[in-house]
């Protein structure tokens, strides 16, 4: 006779509907910790909301206006990027900070002359490291007759994040919105 070797039953191990049990334990705990932990994840990893860069835009306005009231030279010179180029109305563009602060020499240091303006907008690149503020302006001085004048105008100015961290005007453009005086009549 013949013997055949006997050869043990195993049961299975892991049954068929083990593989769905165990992605359920495993898988429940992943989606009740992730929006816990996606909500308490810190701020500082969250970019700015608009209100936030248009506010720091704003601000950054409002201290450069400050400056220019104020008359501080030196303050007013730290607001411009040494590549910073001005277009003035009837004049070549003007580049460099040292060359943008002799062409608003006359209004830092004219006794009689202020120039004051106020952002009607603001908006920020969603890179974060550039934005434009463009609002209206108004200009009291002498005219060349010395008679009191005020013009009011219009102005786009660009900020650019530097590498120092600091925000630093690249770009101002000033455009008159009143009308050109009349000709003198013949």
């Amino acid at each position: 006779m013949v013997r055949r070797a006997r050869v043990a039953y195993t049961p299975n191990i892991c049954p068929p509907e083990a593989p769905v049990k165990i992605l359920a334990l495993v898988s429940l705990p992943l989606l009740i910790l992730c929006p816990i932990v996606l909500t308490l994840s810190p701020r500082a990893l969250t970019p700015p909301t608009r209100t936030d860069s248009e506010r720091l835009l704003r601000e950054l306005e409002g201290k450069f206006a400050a400056a220019v009231a104020a008359k501080q030279s030196e303050a007013f010179l730290a607001f411009w990027a040494d590549d910073a180029a001005t277009f003035p109305p009837g004049k070549p563009v003007v580049t460099g900070k040292e060359k943008i602060l002799e062409d608003w020499a006359p209004i830092l240091g004219g006794a009689d002359v202020s120039l004051t303006w106020e952002p009607d907008k603001e908006e920020m690149a969603a890179s974060g490291d550039l934005g434009y503020t463009y609002g209206r302006y108004r200009y009291r001085g002498n005219g060349p007759d010395g008679r009191p004048v005020v013009h009011n105008g219009k102005y786009v100015t660009i900020w650019r994040k530097e590498q120092d961290g600091r925000w630093r005007i690249v770009v101002d453009i000033g455009t008159p919105s009143d009308p050109p005086p009349a000709a003198p009549a013949q």
